[in-house]
């Protein structure tokens, strides 16, 4: 019900709308942010917020003086940047231009925010989840020990509750990564959840329309009943029979939360909670103390690490190219000439949630120098980048080598021969050896690239004229 309140009444999130420009060697960057509620009804414009003045300081340290300007509370920074890209948002980044004669490949890659430590998290989360079926444990005996039948629910709530805890982290965790391609995810891994729980004795068949009443109406006491019916059923006592004396307590919320209380107060949680809570005192000594339901509510924020209504910050990145790029994950927008990428990000101050990630390649050909010395545009798209890749790899000396190889090329019949015929100085002496310092020296790839893309090219071209020249000499 929070959920869906949050979703109708809004709440202020700060926008960022980044732009890059490749320029050669280096992008040129422009980030324009704002803080807003909402936006105008009338005007459809924004409703503007001040923006964090310590992240405004943050955000302007990493560009070059006097490049922020704005308009009210909306700000804008611009720079040009090579390799590493600013952290401004939050996260990482990196630019890369690969410049050969025969064109150039381009590389970009971000992360924005998050945390992309999976096996930290997933640790942190099953602590969690071993913290609160302990709880839930330790609770059960002090008001349920000496029931008849109790050994079954320690059993259940020991072992079968806690995995289904750890499982319960699992799903949120995938439902956060399936919600960003799928629009009814949600839907989706409800349902999965569900019948996660049918399968193991939590609810049956008959009671899924009194179930669904009770939650839909939010009526909690009905809640309550059904979770005392279940602990019994874990105790071995039929639907049929009565529910023990001692489970009473689940049906009354007052008793139910002063007892959980009582059990919670006199844990080693807690009383390292109260430990920290004399330390900040000294300090501030308007610190609250801590509630002892709060070692509950904290296991469950970690166990779930799962907000998917409270991604409130949005992110928004245009890269402008000229040709739709080899590969990305974003969106080619073929009247801005732009990879568009567009998410909802967690606050600055979280990392929780995996990190939003972008990425593009791209190469152009060189057009002019291929079509002198190639007959035509040769090397394009995916092969034109691994030649870039191959061609920045080379010292200066076979640099240099190759590049007055290409450039003595010309079209024509004898054309796969010359580039057949190419060796490194002193390559010859080479063949046949394993080690990885002459295996990288070697002309034998960039040759067959080549001889391919050619070869291909003068095949096409060849069987386009046989096929004329059959047109023009069949009678008519």
């Amino acid at each position: 019900m929070a959920a869906l309140a949050f979703l109708v009444t809004g709440c202020p999130q700060k926008e960022y709308i980044v732009e890059l420009q490749p320029q050669g060697n280096s992008i040129e960057r422009t980030l324009v942010f704002y803080s807003a509620d909402g936006v105008d009804t009338n005007t459809c414009a924004p409703n503007y917020l001040p923006f964090d003045p310590a992240e405004l300081a943050i955000i302007t340290a990493l560009y070059p003086a006097h490049s922020l300007t704005n308009v009210g509370s909306r700000y804008t920074v611009r720079g040009e940047f090579a390799n590493d890209l600013p952290h401004d948002v939050g996260g990482a980044g990196v630019f890369t231009n690969l410049t050969t004669s025969l064109g150039s490949a381009g590389f970009y890659m971000e992360r924005f925010r998050g945390n992309d430590d999976l096996v930290g998290m997933a640790e942190r989360r099953f602590k969690a989840a071993d913290q609160l079926a302990d709880i839930y444990v330790g609770w059960s005996q002090m008001a349920l020990g000496r029931e008849p039948g109790y050994d079954k629910l320690h059993e259940f709530l020991d072992v079968d509750f806690r995995r289904d805890l750890k499982n319960l982290s699992s799903y949120c965790w995938e439902l956060q990564l399936a919600n960003g391609c799928k629009t009814n995810a949600i839907e989706e891994y409800a349902v999965r959840f569900g019948q996660y729980l049918f399968e193991r004795g939590y609810f049956t068949i008959g009671e899924m329309p009194g179930l669904f009443r009770d939650f839909s109406s939010d009526d909690l006491q009905a809640i309550l009943r059904r979770i005392q019916r279940l602990l019994a059923r874990k105790m071995g006592v039929p639907d049929t029979a009565p529910t023990p004396p001692s489970l009473a307590l689940l049906a009354d919320e007052t008793r139910m939360e002063k007892s959980f209380d009582g059990y919670f107060a006199g844990t080693e949680l807690y009383r390292a909670k109260l430990k920290q809570w004399e330390q900040d005192k000294k300090l501030n000594p308007d610190t609250k103390k801590p509630e002892p339901s709060e070692v509950a509510n904290n296991a469950v924020g970690n166990l779930l690490e799962f907000n998917l209504f409270g991604l409130g910050d949005h992110l928004v990145v245009h890269l402008s190219l000229p040709s739709p790029p080899v590969h990305s994950n974003g969106r080619w927008d073929e009247a801005l000439k732009q990879v568009v990428w567009e998410t909802h990000i967690e606050d600055r101050t979280n990392a929780t949630q995996l990190p939003f990630s972008c990425y593009a390649s791209w190469a152009q050909a060189n057009e002019a120098f291929q079509k002198e010395h190639l007959g035509k545009v040769a090397l394009t798209g995916d092969e034109l980048t691994k030649y870039c890749f191959w061609r920045s790899s080379l010292d200066m000396q076979r640099g240099g080598e190759w590049d007055a190889f290409l450039s003595g090329l010309q079209p024509g019949a004898g054309l796969i021969a010359m580039i057949d015929a190419f060796k490194f100085s002193g390559e010859s002496d080479l063949t046949g050896t394993n080690s990885q310092q002459t295996i990288s020296v070697r002309s034998d790839y960039p040759r067959e690239l080549l001889k391919t893309a050619v070869g291909f090219t003068n095949a096409m071209t060849e069987a386009v004229q046989r096929l004329m020249n059959q047109r023009l000499t069949k009678p008519n």
